[in-house]
Parts: C-alpha cells; sequence; structure tokens
C-alpha cells in the first residue's frame, strides 16, 4: 500500500468522530484542505477526487488514491481533473481504478441518491449543501417548495422527505430533471406531489408572479455565470443579477416563508455575499452552510449561505 501524507491520515482520523466509515453508503468529504490541488469526496462505495492540476496522475499519485480511497472505507475511485481543459486538450482528465462503476447509488441523511461518473466534474451530488438540505427537511412540513436551479433534485427531494405538500423542480437542463425524477424514484416519493419544469429561472418566477402563485419557502443556488434555454433567456451573472432574483424571489413567499439562497461564487466572502443582500430589506440568518468535514483544515468552505425572511 502506497504511503499516505501524515496530513490525510490526521484528516480521517479527525473525521471518525462524525462519519462511520464503515456505513457502505455512506457520503462525506475526507479531504478538503490536507491535499495540495486535492480535495476528495466519497459517494458510497467510491471515493471522487477532484484534481486540480495539469497533466496526468502519476503512478504514485493513483497509488495514493487507493490507498486513501480504502482507508476512508470506498471500494472504487475516480479522478477527476478541474484544470483548464483549453490549456492542455489532450491529457485524460478522467482516471479510475479497475472495475470503478460508471453508474452507482449513495445516501445522504437516509435518502438516496444515484451518481454518474459521465456528468461532469460531480458526480451528481454537491456535498458541501448535505447540512442545508437537512435544514429544509427539518423546515418543510406541509410547505410549498420551490426549488431553483434543482440540478439532481436533492433540495426537492429533502423537502418531500420533511412533508412538503407540493415541490417545483426548476431546471433548465431537462437531463437533469429526469435525473431528479430517478432520485424521486429512490426514495418513493409520489410523483403527485413534484412538478418538473425545464426552463429558465428567472422566466419561471416572472411566470408565477403572473399566475398568482406563491411557495412557503424557495431555494435558490444559482450558478456564478450561465446562460437559460431559449432565445428569451439571457445571460446570468451572479455578480449582477443575484439581488434582482432574489427581490423577485421574496415577492412569491407566503407570510411566515423563507428564501435559502447559497453561492459558491469565488469572488465574495460571506460577508461581501450578505452585503450583496442587505439591500432587499429582508431579515437575514445564519444558514447551516458545509458541515465540519469541509472544516478540519485548510481554507474555508467556498459555499456562502444564508435564509432570508420578510
Amino acid at each position: 500500500m502506497a504511503d499516505l501524507p501524515g496530513t490525510w491520515i490526521e484528516g480521517l482520523r479527525l473525521r471518525r468522530a462524525g462519519f462511520d466509515l464503515a456505513d457502505p453508503d455512506l457520503c462525506f468529504r475526507p479531504l478538503h484542505g490536507e491535499g495540495k490541488n486535492l480535495r476528495c469526496d466519497r459517494f458510497g462505495p467510491v471515493c471522487w477526487f477532484y484534481r486540480y492540476a495539469s497533466g496526468e496522475p502519476s503512478d504514485s499519485e493513483v497509488a495514493q488514491f487507493s490507498a486513501f480511497s480504502q482507508a476512508a472505507g470506498a471500494r472504487h475511485w475516480h479522478s477527476h481533473g478541474m484544470n483548464n481543459r483549453g490549456s492542455d486538450p489532450h491529457t485524460r482528465r478522467h482516471v479510475t481504478s479497475p472495475g470503478a462503476p460508471d453508474t452507482w447509488r449513495a445516501r445522504e441523511n437516509g435518502l438516496h441518491f444515484e451518481l454518474r461518473a459521465s456528468s461532469g466534474q460531480s458526480p451528481g451530488l454537491f456535498l458541501d449543501q448535505r447540512d442545508n438540505r437537512a435544514w429544509v427537511r427539518r423546515h418543510a412540513q406541509g410547505a410549498r417548495i420551490l426549488n431553483l436551479f434543482a440540478y439532481t433534485g436533492g433540495f426537492g427531494i429533502a423537502a418531500l422527505a420533511g412533508g412538503a405538500s407540493q415541490v417545483l423542480q426548476v431546471d433548465v437542463s431537462r437531463p437533469y430533471l429526469d435525473w431528479a425524477r430517478t432520485n424521486a424514484a429512490l426514495n418513493g416519493i409520489d410523483d403527485d406531489c413534484v412538478e418538473y419544469s425545464a426552463v429558465d429561472a428567472r422566466l419561471l418566477v416572472d411566470g408565477c408572479h403572473r399566475r398568482g402563485r406563491h411557495f412557503d419557502g424557495i431555494i435558490c443556488d444559482p450558478p456564478s455565470f450561465g446562460r437559460g434555454r431559449g432565445h428569451s433567456s439571457r445571460l446570468f451573472r451572479i455578480e449582477r443579477d443575484l439581488g434582482d432574483l432574489l427581490s423577485s424571489c421574496l415577492r412569491l413567499v407566503a407570510p411566515g416563508g423563507w428564501v435559502l439562497v447559497s453561492s459558491n461564487y469565488e469572488g465574495w466572502n460571506q460577508a461581501h455575499f450578505e452585503g450583496t443582500i442587505k439591500r432587499l430589506g429582508a431579515d437575514i440568518e445564519t444558514a447551516p452552510g458545509a458541515g465540519d468535514d469541509f472544516r478540519v483544515v485548510g481554507p474555508s468552505p467556498m459555499l456562502k449561505s444564508c435564509i432570508l425572511r420578510l
């Protein structure tokens, strides 16, 4: 077995206090700031390495991936290159252990999710939002929930598990919404409680205004940069457009309701993020944010989040 850096071993030791590494379906982050140019999430039987370095992994790196995955309780691993693909377009960006699955399942807070190696930089679940999803679940009983930028539906599924009466999953990508349907089925969710809408989030919000539709809770986790689908959609830049989007969302919130907003935009820290939101006039509450496994050592989590109430 390859020798592992002492910081990796110590990071795992500290995380054992909060996570049962023997759980075959466990989701957590075993490596955050301990590895140079490297992060790792474990999704059940698979460790997923985010490699921020050019070139292909060396033989010694591959040996470390295998040894660390075993130490973290996983049987397989994938390594995905996060470097600028324009600078080395011929480099093999994705490397796996022998026999690593392309599709598999894992569990977060008792909920089941399908993971896919072919989906890009993430296999389908952002673990820094785990505690925020748990918050939504605790505050969803009987609520009407709007999940904007739904991706594979994690927040909406958490809301339904918490007793939400209705969830609207919104994402511009139909394939992601189909994936959200798969995740809903894995959790035995009744289709009658869920709507899916493949439309630009801003257009959807505008449509809800016109129809007089309101929600008890809204999740807004927009990309830092993106373009909607269709000729009527315009470029979204979070530093320019987040305030207007949230202002529109707040107009949809029923009395006593809330908006959970989050961002991984690298140009903001938590204070700047909240400063952008304060002018909206809503009360700002602290959201759980990224879990302790993202805070063991190294840089602070990139995730910024808060809860807005009128």
